[in-house]
This record gives structure tokens, C-alpha cells and sequence, in this order.
């Protein structure tokens, strides 16, 4: 583990901040107890090492540790990681900013979807160097097609083999190692270069399962890489008989 970094829960004051800025609300699929603030080292673009903070849901965040430990090890650079109540919690905002970041209730634009984010199961990179790219459609001024990058500084990285500092790509492996293994990299209705996460149906699982039982299992599954999860029946599983759901994947 990086020398200094720590898990911490959220303190009365810093969940009020949450609640008043309507980065948290009631409706939230994760409780405010269920988060975590991280505290970790990032090798910054200056070539110096940097502090910031994630909020991330209580299951995941010795492994978020493990990742930015390894990323900074390879000294991959991050330009910025600050808190989203830092920008009022837009994201827009944040990733104008260049900032990386994690938790935020909230859903995907356009989508109607609750994001990954909501869980504290999702982080961003680098949104500059790892832009969003949506779908492509007809210029009405002549015959050719403009593609959306959010946000607009990210049209300069657009051409993903002509790699450069603070792309994603490199690091792809250590966020899959750790148990984030949903790169918007590989989407194939858009792409999100930024984002990290938790395949979706782990993270309706990881949000109903009680405290223990997230933190053990999110272990296992990090340990065993090979496996794949039955997406459809794995939370109906667990609802019906936690208890023996739990024995089955502790063997």
C-alpha cells in the first residue's frame, strides 16, 4: 500500500456537504454510510507527487488503494484529483477541469440511467486525454459527419494510437486486475475513454448485499478473474438466501 494513503468514513459534516450540494440524496442506491474517502498519492503531470481524494463505496476502496498504488509506482500521470463538491458536483464542471473523480449521484445524459457513479462503483481519468465520444451524425452544411467529444478539449485525443501522456490505454490492466473491469473504452454504441467500472449487474448486487457480506464477496471476485458472473440471477440469488449465497462463493 503507498505510504500515508487511508480510508476514511464520511464524517457528519462532510455528509451534510454531500446532501446540500445534491451530490448525495435520499433515493441514492448507496447509503452515505456505505461510502468511503480515499486518500492516495498521484504522480502528477508536473512529474511531482500530488494528493487527492475519491469517494468510493466501502467494498472497493482497499482495491482503489491498490490501483493508484500501482499507477503511481509506473508513474502514470493524473492531472488533477479533486472532490466533485469542489465543482458543485457537475460533471460537466469536473471534467472541463481535467479532473479525475469517482462518486456522484447522478445519471448518464440523455440515458434516463443511473449512472455507476451513483454506487461509488465508477472512476474517471484523465477526462481531457480520455474524452467522451457519442455517436456521429449528418453535418446539414455538407456530406460529412461530426463526432461529440465531451469535453471539446478532448478532440486533440481522439486518435487513440497516437498515444500520449496521461492516456488511458497503458493502464487498462491494473483497473481490470483490481476488479473494474468496464472500460468505456470497449462500449460499442459510444466511447467513454475516461471511465472505470464495475460491471452494472455487480453494482445493483454490491448496493443490496449488507456491508459484510459487499467487502467479502467484491474480494473474491477480484480473486478469481476467470470467472463470469450470471448476470441475470446473481442479485436474485442472493435476495432469496443471502446466507447461502455467501457459503457458495466462499468455497
Amino acid at each position: 500500500m503507498v505510504q500515508h494513503a487511508s480510508i476514511k468514513t464520511l464524517d457528519d459534516q462532510y455528509q451534510s456537504l454531500l446532501k446540500e450540494k445534491n451530490i448525495w440524496a435520499p433515493k441514492c442506491p448507496v447509503s452515505l454510510e456505505r461510502l468511503r474517502i480515499v486518500e492516495i498519492p498521484y504522480f502528477s503531470f508536473s512529474g511531482k507527487t500530488e494528493w487527492g481524494q475519491l469517494v468510493v463505496m466501502d467494498a472497493v476502496a482497499p482495491f482503489v488503494l491498490n490501483i493508484f498504488e500501482e499507477l503511481h509506482d509506473r508513474q502514470f500521470p493524473i492531472y488533477s484529483m479533486k472532490p466533485i463538491e469542489i465543482f458543485d458536483g457537475s460533471d460537466d464542471a469536473s471534467m472541463e477541469a481535467n479532473n479525475s473523480s469517482a462518486f456522484n449521484y447522478r445519471e448518464i445524459p440523455g440515458r434516463g440511467i443511473i449512472s455507476i457513479h451513483s454506487y461509488g462503483l465508477a472512476i474517471d481519468i484523465n477526462t481531457v486525454q480520455n474524452p467522451y465520444m457519442g455517436n456521429s451524425y449528418l453535418s446539414k452544411e455538407k456530406a460529412c459527419t461530426l463526432i461529440e467529444v465531451w469535453p471539446k478539449q478532448g478532440i486533440e485525443f481522439i486518435n487513440r494510437l497516437h498515444q500520449r501522456k496521461g492516456m488511458v490505454e497503458p493502464i487498462v490492466d491494473v483497473f481490470h486486475k483490481f476488479g473494474f473491469r468496464d472500460w468505456g473504452g470497449m462500449w460499442k454504441d459510444l466511447m467513454d475513454y475516461h471511465h472505470f467500472q464495475t460491471p452494472r449487474h455487480l453494482a445493483f448486487l454490491l448496493a443490496e448485499m449488507t456491508a459484510e457480506d459487499a467487502i467479502k464477496f467484491f474480494e473474491w471476485y477480484v480473486d478469481h478473474p476467470e470467472v463470469v458472473l450470471d448476470e441475470e440471477n446473481i442479485l436474485k440469488d442472493y435476495k432469496k438466501n443471502p446466507t447461502a449465497f455467501m457459503r457458495q462463493y466462499e468455497k
